[in-house]
């Protein structure tokens, strides 16, 4: 004897056959997919093993000595140290900070930079070594010069290499900030040399010239030769403007000698 089934029955029990397919196909698909469009190369374990590539993850942040990593599986904390490179686009905090900084919204700006910093410093990525810096930067054109001190140490600790010297300009700044001028100047002078005949300089030399002429302004303008401090701080806007801060602030001391009578060059 065979069994019929009614055409509607059939109709009833192969939808249901797709509806579970359906169902249990995009939670199988949507359980591998990749949360994020980060990239992160870790080094390798041993001298003949191959770097690990992760692709498609999302950072989620910097926790003391590791980095918060999440893939499809849940998050991973893996040590900075052991983190050759990665590829992360800033956050949109960080673009909002520099707009505020060049309003002149300077708290506003610190509260959106340190917001990244408190995030992601330690990221080895361009924007977040920026953020570190520019925390500093901030705290001094406040006038919160304790709290100056202690973001440019953060800075040097997470970003021993270019943060280093960035540091000693950042830490030349205060020193200006506090009246002493020929600790800042001792600090800063060498490194602009030859800042004005380099035919090649990078992001980054351009960001620590920028820092250092500003300072070399501030130490001018506090021992009467305005000119000179004109002059210099003239560069820092018009020739190594990378530092939104420090351009800022530039722009600020221009415009007060230009009240007194101090012109451009």
């Amino acid at each position: 004897m065979t069994l019929r089934i009614p055409f509607t029955a059939l109709q009833l029990l192969s939808a249901a056959i797709v509806a579970c397919a359906f169902i249990a196909g995009p939670r199988a698909a949507l359980a591998q997919t990749a949360p994020g469009t980060d990239y992160v190369i870790l080094k390798p374990v041993t001298a003949n093993a191959q770097p690990q590539q992760l692709a498609n993850v999302l950072i989620v942040g910097v926790r003391g000595t590791k980095v918060t990593i999440r893939n499809a599986q849940g998050e991973i904390g893996q040590e900075l140290s052991q983190i050759q490179e990665v590829r992360k686009a800033a956050p949109p905090e960080f673009a909002q900070g520099q707009r505020a900084i060049e309003e002149g919204k300077l708290d506003e700006a610190l509260t959106l930079i340190r917001g990244v910093t408190e995030r992601y410093k330690g990221l080895p990525v361009v924007w977040a070594s920026d953020a570190t810096a520019t925390l500093g930067n901030l705290f001094i054109s406040l006038g919160r010069l304790p709290e100056a001190e202690t973001a440019f140490d953060e800075f040097q600790k997470y970003y021993p290499g270019a943060g280093s010297l960035a540091g000693s300009v950042g830490k030349a700044r205060i020193a200006a900030e506090r009246g002493k001028y020929a600790e800042a100047r001792a600090a800063v002078e060498p490194l602009v040399k030859d800042a004005l005949t380099k035919k090649d300089v990078s992001r980054a030399e351009s960001q620590l010239y920028g820092q250092a002429f500003y300072v070399l302004g501030k130490v001018a303008e506090g021992e009467g030769k305005l000119p000179e401090a004109m002059e210099n701080y003239c560069r820092t806007v018009a020739i190594f403007y990378q530092e939104r801060a420090v351009v800022a602030a530039a722009e600020k001391r221009i415009e007060a000698l230009r009240q007194k009578g101090i012109t451009t060059p």
